[in-house]
């Protein structure tokens, strides 16, 4: 983020310097002595060398970032934006300014007609303007509009944006220059020159508009997403550098093929639908539930009201069930008219079982029902949301808890607690609250009491956490153990992605603990006050002095890809941002590879695969990406190995982080990967994991209903 703002603050000064510099220039020809045209050049002058110290500046400023962050957080920028700025800076720099510099002062006599000719020249305002535009351009891309992995076509679309703005500039110049050469003089009245530089200003802006609006009218029909696909990209397949898989060696038929065969119901010998990977469910079911989904009117502790969807009427119900138990799942809706599913994040299930609408299962539509059944085999904190429209519905409610238990204890506590966190909208605005508790909570706990705290943040954004009173213990991430964990001091502090979960434990002292959402400052957040003996007063909170960091805590995870030198694939996820149109509305767009779903290219793999992704956050917010049906093991933090290589389904990458991570491609299907604010998930910012004998059941868009994000 740093680095951002403090390339908009260079390209910004260098676009003001620039402007400076290029107004004053176009005043030349109009100087009625020498000694005036002195002061504007001499003006000129130091406005440019302002300029370029700034494009000094900030060329270091990008090399700088190559050497603490590497190629991939430059790569665009040095092909789109440098060239851009470099060109007529040059040329200023080279051919403009000495001439500039060499003009002789003759006193106070009006200048000579060969000075005169230099100053006009069409090429010493268009160049100035040039400088301008390309750094105006790369100010507005450095936080609008970040070029990532940019095609030939938008490196060049760049530059020709540039001439087509110069276009009525270059007119109006090189009308003066005419009469500059023709011996006549030009109007030196201040209204005169008022109107002509207001009529080149209304013109070029014409042009602007007209640029506008045909980028308008080609991005609100190009952004429009089908009215029906099987969310498979045929055309754009990334094998991450391995070895050909079904799909490539199927070739350009592909896509007429697998149609076909949709269309008769029968699989090839080497394909498998996604309908029938539904994992060994024969058994008959050790622990059965039923969720309702429906709407319902929710009043918080505070007595603010929502206007909820929920299943079973509930704020966050509880699944409970135990390590390797066959769980049957009964989702029922009874009228969320846009229809619901169920996905078990951070829960490998098979793929059949996850909960996508239009790749895994069809939405259950008012009236209907659909049964998960899987086999509980990890244990852990997970949680279930609807992921039919996902940034709506869970916002508004659909989403609970699933627990379960390990079938071998390695540890008891006498006290659990589950602390899901979530942001809501009430009659009275946003609200935090822990459950339904929007306030401070009072649990009695004895001394010598061992406590367990399973947070997990349902928000969009990170949740900082504080607890206050007893040093703790980060057991898990994302329902995965951590081995060895050692005491943590009071004063760290726990941010956790949306969609992350941290499993803490604590011994109860003889004095107060407490938990809190947010910073220490803040009074407003929810929080849990544990007391033995008397109720305490309201709990004061200490600055934090150290923020939690699981790449150095704990033992090192060890499993196949931690020893692995050459990954059968590898992949990379630049995380970017843009202001552009999907599906015909105008959004801040967050993109990944620059560009948002469907024109992501499907990743591929073949079953057994070793998989390796590199994850750049060169955008200006934080992306906690979640991939379906496998965990991925943390690798590298900012290209440096971590010390203790940890298991995670929800990673948080911040602006200017990078990660490696790598898992084992052993659940077969087709699996979302997308950002977990589901916001930026909602404006295309997902792509998807294919195993390339899978072939999809289902269909997505608004002919079906299925509407996943």
């Amino acid at each position: 983020m740093f680095v951002t703002i403090t390339s908009i603050l260079l390209t910004g000064g260098m676009t003001l310097f620039w402007g400076v510099a290029g107004m004053t220039a176009a005043c030349l020809p109009y100087a009625r002595t020498n000694r005036s045209q002195k002061h504007k050049r001499t003006f000129v002058l130091w406005a440019a060398g302002s300029a370029m110290l700034l494009s000094a500046v900030w060329y270091a400023a990008i090399a700088l970032q190559f050497v603490n962050g590497g190629w991939p957080f430059i790569e665009g920028t040095v092909k789109m934006l440098v060239p851009l700025t470099l060109i007529p800076q040059s040329y200023l720099a080279v051919r403009v300014l000495p001439k500039l510099k060499s003009l002789r002062d003759s006193g106070g006599n009006p200048p000579g007609q060969k000075a005169l000719r230099t100053v006009a020249h069409p090429s010493v305002m268009l160049s100035f303007l040039a400088a301008v535009l390309a750094s105006g351009i790369s100010a507005f891309s450095t936080f609008f509009a970040q070029p990532v992995l940019p095609s030939l076509f938008q490196i060049a679309s760049r530059f020709l944006l540039v001439v087509l703005l110069l276009l009525v500039p270059a007119l109006f110049a090189y009308r003066s220059y005419l009469k500059v050469n023709r011996g006549e003089k030009l109007e030196r009245g201040i209204f005169v020159r008022l109107l002509k530089f207001a009529s080149a200003g209304v013109l070029t802006f014409v042009v602007a508009i007209a640029i506008l609006v045909s980028n308008v009218l080609v991005g609100v029909n190009a952004s429009k997403l089908p009215e029906a696909s099987d969310m498979m990209n045929h055309d754009l397949m990334d094998e991450g550098g391995g070895a050909a898989t079904l799909m490539s060696m199927s070739g350009g038929s592909d896509h007429q093929q697998h149609h076909a065969h949709h269309a008769s119901g029968s699989a090839g010998s080497d394909q498998i639908e996604v309908a029938a990977l539904t994992g060994d469910i024969s058994a008959p079911a050790d622990k059965t539930f039923e969720l309702v989904a429906q709407r319902k009117k929710m009043t918080l502790a505070s007595g603010a009201v929502i206007d909820a969807w929920t299943y079973n009427g509930e704020i966050a119900p509880e699944l409970s069930v135990q390590q390797g138990d066959m769980v049957e799942v009964k989702l029922i809706n009874q009228d969320v008219d846009s229809g619901v599913t169920i996905h078990w994040h951070g829960y490998n299930v098979p793929n059949a079982m996850d909960g996508v609408p239009g790749m895994t299962q069809n939405v259950v539509k008012p009236g209907q029902s659909f049964t998960y059944k899987f086999r509980a085999e990890q244990e852990g904190a997970y949680w279930f949301h609807s992921h039919q429209q996902a940034s709506e519905q869970v916002a508004k409610g659909l989403f609970g808890t699933l627990i379960v238990e390990p079938k071998e204890e390695t540890e008891t506590f006498d006290e659990q607690f589950t602390v899901i966190n979530h942001r809501w909208m009430t009659d009275k605005g946003h609200i935090n609250a822990l459950g339904n508790e929007d306030g401070l909570q009072w649990k009695q706990v004895q001394p010598g009491e061992t406590v367990k705290l399973r947070m997990i943040n349902t928000h969009n954004l990170s949740q900082k956490y504080l607890l206050q009173g007893a040093d703790f213990r980060v057991t898990s991430i994302d329902g995965m153990k951590i081995q060895d964990p050692q005491p943590l001091s009071d004063q760290t502090a726990l941010r956790l992605g949306s969609g992350g979960r941290y499993d803490v434990a604590f011994t109860m002292p003889n004095h107060p603990v407490f938990l809190k959402l947010g910073n220490a400052k803040d009074d407003s957040n929810p929080g849990i006050v544990f007391y033995s003996g008397v109720k305490p007063e309201k709990p004061v909170f200490r600055k934090e002095t150290t923020l939690f960091d699981p790449s150095n805590y704990g033992q090192p995870v060890v499993n196949e890809v931690t020893s692995t030198v050459k990954f059968d694939r590898e992949f990379q996820m630049i995380l970017g941002n843009t202001m552009g149109f999907y599906n015909g509305t105008f959004h801040f767009l967050w993109t990944i590879n620059g560009e948002v779903y469907p024109r992501i290219p499907t990743l591929v793999v073949k079953e057994g695969d070793k998989v390796k992704t590199t994850f750049v956050n060169k955008s200006l917010g934080e992306h906690p990406m979640h991939l379906h049906g496998h965990h991925m093991t943390v690798l590298k933090k900012n290209g440096e190995k971590v010390k203790t290589p940890w298991l995670t389904d929800t990673l948080n990458v911040m602006p200017g982080e990078s990660y490696e991570v790598a898992f084992v491609a052993d659940n077969p299907g087709m699996w979302m990967d997308h950002c977990h604010n589901l916001d930026h998930a909602a404006t295309g910012m997902i792509l998807h994991l294919m195993y390339d004998n899978v072939r999809s059941s289902y269909e997505v868009g608004t002919r079906s209903g299925n509407l996943p994000d």
